[in-house]
């Protein structure tokens, strides 16, 4: 599975077409000349082992319509929070479902497993355990189709959101992410800052 290779892994499921993407990122952020767009295939080469902290480093971020299933958009970012904020400013603005998903290895320093459903830029369900130095687990919203509400009564808190719930939970919802194929696309974009 490709992504074994992370400690820390973010990435975002949009509902919509990769063409919708680009013409929204091209007719709306692109604007002043800080950011660009270039065609290229997806490749993971934005971190190694875990995005970098912080919001310091310049925003990059690839969208590609995975060759497991052409009905989405996978959006995979450097930053930890996976450009959360323009996840759901996306969703806005095309009128679409977002899923946001963070996979870390439980024994990870700053483990965080979690999972957000955005629709029409409205963040309708939030799930996450973290810890912090301490677990906390946080709920919030209308819980889904989906979910299991049985691991959340768990009593290790790190057992209640972790990455075989979230992979399970991305099987259910048509995310074949540890297929190999799932991350396969030869007709990416990059969208990055430059200055």
């Amino acid at each position: 599975m490709l992504i074994e290779q992370f400690s820390y892994f973010t990435f975002s499921c949009f509902q919509c077409s990769l063409e919708d993407i680009v013409k929204t990122l091209s007719a709306d952020f692109l604007e002043n000349g800080s950011r660009k767009l270039s065609f290229r295939p997806f490749v993971f080469d934005l971190y190694d082992n875990s995005p970098l902290k912080g919001g310091v480093h310049f925003e990059k971020a690839y969208f590609f319509a995975p060759a497991t299933n052409k009905n989405i958009s996978v959006m995979y970012s450097n930053y930890s929070d996976g450009w959360n904020t323009l996840v759901r400013c996306l969703s806005s603005k095309l009128q679409c479902d977002c899923y946001n998903f963070q996979i870390t290895n439980i024994d990870s320093s700053d483990s965080m497993n979690s999972f957000q459903f955005i629709q029409n830029g409205i963040v309708v369900r939030t799930v996450y355990a973290m810890k912090d130095p301490k677990w906390i687990f946080y709920e919030n919203g209308i819980v889904q189709w989906f979910e299991d509400e049985s691991y959340y009564k768990r009593r290790l808190i790190k057992n209640r959101v972790n990455k075989d719930i979230l992979l399970s939970y991305c099987t259910k919802l048509g995310f074949a992410i540890t297929e190999a194929k799932f991350w396969e696309s030869k007709d990416a974009i990059l969208f990055e800052r430059i200055q």
